[in-house]
């Protein structure tokens, strides 16, 4: 094919040819860059059909959630916790999750800092849309979507700790919902039979609506109830009954008939259930509220401090007042080695 000359600048950001102006601003009469030509002879062949060509650079991860063989991996590894986090469409599973991410971003939680993660665009992805880059008028959180279940993962590193790796296990709410129903199908939820806390929410705003009220406590009952009756329960796994977006009913009049129907729900609990989990505690969340009526991420660190008890007993606790200094060097913390 004969050889054709193409009249273009050198500078691979300049858009002369569409524009007539300089990228830099310059006449064109003075552009050290305008003015050079490049032969082209016909169309390059596209990257994936250039068989002679090596493979180049490193293959990275895509960050979003773990497989469950990925997870898997990373519980054989090494020191690891799976929580996993059951409970209702619209309940708040995905927002727990976010809010926990968001808080790291702000500095350590119960001792703990953020080491890593390999999650981190599902991480950003869960989070977007409760930031203001969102330009949302009010904080949202899409819901997960049904198809299995996957897995935040986290890195934790603390003094005297060492790093500490957390999975928390996502899943559709209509599929738990399923299961409630049908518990011959609980093979296959297996972040459930290895998971070292289970998380059962609470929705609070249908603790508000009292045509829905009475059905908590008979979803709650079924869901665990099913676990038993799967043989999913496994020997000394805690439970954490989570009472979610407290926002909503803390401006509420009818805030404590709310806090009595949970009380309720959480005698019960422990009455059925008490000789099938290790412990059953109460837990009061806001992750991302809707309202100023408490912060974001109201109670989580205290979901945190429960999931990982007996690792963070090694730890001191942050309530002490911070140091007086206000220089970043005054205010790190000195490790004995």
């Amino acid at each position: 094919m004969p050889e054709e000359a193409i009249f273009r600048c050198d500078n691979p950001d300049c858009r002369v040819e569409e524009t007539g102006k300089c990228v830099e601003g310059l006449a064109l009469t003075e552009c050290p860059h305008f003015g050079r030509t490049s032969p082209v002879i016909g169309e390059p062949p596209r990257v994936d059909e250039r068989e002679d060509i090596p493979e180049r650079g490193l293959r990275l991860p895509s960050g979003d959630r773990l497989t469950t063989s990925a997870a898997a991996s990373v519980l054989r590894a090494g020191d690891a916790h799976l929580a996993a986090i059951l409970g209702p469409t619209d309940s708040g599973k995905t927002s727990l999750i976010a809010s926990l991410y968001d808080l790291f971003q702000e500095g350590s939680v119960e001792g703990l800092s953020f080491a890593g993660s390999r999650t981190l665009h599902a991480f950003e992805q869960a989070c977007h849309d409760a930031r203001a880059a969102s330009r949302r008028v009010e904080p949202s959180i899409d819901r997960t979507r049904i198809g299995g279940v996957a897995f935040y993962h986290l890195v934790l590193g603390g003094i005297n700790l060492g790093l500490l790796n957390l999975l928390l296990a996502d899943r559709a709410g209509e599929e738990y919902r399923t299961l409630a129903d049908e518990p011959s199908i609980g093979a296959g939820f297996v972040e459930l039979t290895r998971a070292d806390t289970l998380n059962v929410l609470v929705d609070g705003a249908r603790l508000l609506d009292s045509g829905a009220r009475h059905n908590v406590r008979s979803e709650v009952v079924m869901t665990l109830q099913a676990l038993i009756d799967g043989n999913m329960a496994k020997p000394g796994q805690r439970v954490a009954l989570v009472l979610t977006k407290f926002d909503a009913i803390a401006e509420s009049p009818l805030q404590k008939r709310v806090e009595s129907d949970f009380n309720a729900l959480l005698l019960s609990v422990r009455r059925l259930f008490g000789n099938s989990y290790g412990t059953v505690e109460p837990f009061q969340t806001a992750a991302s509220p809707k309202s100023m009526a408490v912060k974001r991420g109201f109670g989580v660190a205290a979901l945190l401090r429960f999931w990982l008890n007996q690792r963070l007993a090694q730890i001191p606790s942050l309530n002490a007042a911070p140091p007086a200094s206000k220089r970043a060097i005054g205010r790190l913390t000195v490790l004995d080695i």
